[in-house]
């Protein structure tokens, strides 16, 4: 197996640990996921072959030959394809247990002072065969503990959205360009929390504080190449036929900052390349080139966190990324075998049950002595309806 060995190794202590946070006979039972115990004939002998073959890293034939080999259980190819493709809603169970459970962990500073960073991202898992995306892991990251707080699984029709964040009052969300959208900015207000997102010159409808369109060309002739600057400005949204143009949502402060000229040709070119690729029938709008070179920036922060504090903010969403390639690199997360819906939810859900036992045994050894426990987090999974298939 790839990556599971070490972990069945402790298998004991893998059990015990999913026990404290979930019953697994019970769930099993009740879920559908264990029904005959002919072979399998245990919750606990079902998680060890689903993890077998999901990030241990064997195909369903040889899957059944390790089964019999390991005197687990006699069983076919299609008789270990069947019992995985039916855990899926068992191992969403568990997973969102996992992610349920109170931890505590190793202390860290505060990126922003007196706020929590919420770092929200989505990742494309694509099946064999597939060009496109077919499944999407909507993720929650907190950069002050190195972990996930909120994972969501769904397929391509799942948009990336700030709604799927679970933020409180205090916590401050950051996005990407995808998450630039009013009313989702405008419900993370609402929920007592502050946003930093990066924003194109096009992708939002602003306004000066004056009500006056924005003049993009004028901000960027006040810059110097490394220098940055903000303005208050009023988001609105037109809706459908612009019913509601000339209405603001709310007031936001937009930062803007300006590349060196080597960072600002490189960014040039990627466009230009990128919409040459595309084959896109629009032409290329002079504005996109010449925004490429200056990182924009809006958020919901009040005044008193400066200008640079935003940025220096802005700057570790990197972290998530980092978080999902470990997922992929490591775990095998964008290896998809397999076309089935079903087969691939429990696939993908072994992969994070895998990985959240990992978290955990990984964070039992920081949080030993010396290292003093800190605060509580919670966590949360939830998992879109997807229609199996035989």
């Amino acid at each position: 197996m790839r990556n599971a060995p070490k972990l069945l190794s402790r298998w004991p202590d893998v059990v015990l640990k999913l026990s404290g946070v979930i019953d697994l006979e019970a769930t099993a039972h009740a879920t559908g996921a264990l029904i005959r115990k002919r072979e399998i004939r245990s919750a606990e002998m079902l998680l060890r072959l689903v993890l077998a073959c999901g990030p241990g890293g064997l195909s369903l034939r040889a899957a059944a030959a390790w089964a019999g080999v390991s005197g687990l259980a006699d069983m076919s190819d299609t008789a270990v394809m069947k019992r995985v493709r039916n855990a899926a809603a068992w191992l969403g169970q568990i997973a969102g247990a996992l992610l349920r459970r109170d931890r505590v962990p190793r202390p860290a500073a505060a990126i922003l002072p007196g706020r929590r960073l919420r770092i929200v991202d989505g990742s494309v898992i694509t099946q064999p065969g597939s060009r496109g995306t077919d499944w999407r892991l909507h993720a929650t990251y907190d950069p002050a503990g190195s972990c996930f707080t909120d994972l969501e699984l769904t397929d391509a029709r799942g948009a990336e959205s700030l709604a799927r964040a679970d933020l409180r009052a205090g916590d401050v969300a950051l996005g990407d360009r995808n998450y630039a959208k009013p009313a989702e900015l405008r419900s993370v207000l609402d929920r007592g929390a502050d946003f930093i997102v990066r924003v194109g010159w096009s992708s939002l409808r602003l306004r000066g504080p004056d009500g006056t369109p924005l003049v993009w060309e004028t901000l960027f002739g006040a810059l110097q190449p490394g220098g940055a600057l903000e303005q208050r400005v009023l988001v609105e949204r037109s809706g459908s036929g612009g019913k509601h143009r000339g209405k603001p949502l709310f007031e936001a402060r937009l930062i803007v900052r300006r590349a060196i000229p080597e960072a600002a040709e490189q960014a040039a070119r990627r466009v230009r390349r990128s919409h040459s690729k595309g084959r896109s029938q629009a032409d290329l709008q002079p504005m996109t080139v010449l925004s490429a070179g200056f990182l924009m920036i809006l958020t919901s922060l009040p005044p008193e966190v400066t200008l640079t504090e935003v940025l220096q903010a802005y700057r570790v969403r990197w972290q998530v990324e980092l978080a999902f390639k470990r997922l992929k690199s490591l775990l095998g997360l964008d290896r998809l075998p397999t076309k089935c819906p079903a087969l691939a939810r429990s696939w993908l859900l072994a992969h994070l049950i895998l990985a959240l036992l990992i978290d955990d045994f990984s964070q039992e050894v920081l949080d030993s002595p010396p290292c003093a426990p800190g605060h509580v987090r919670s966590f949360r999974l939830t998992l879109a309806d997807h229609p199996s298939s035989a």
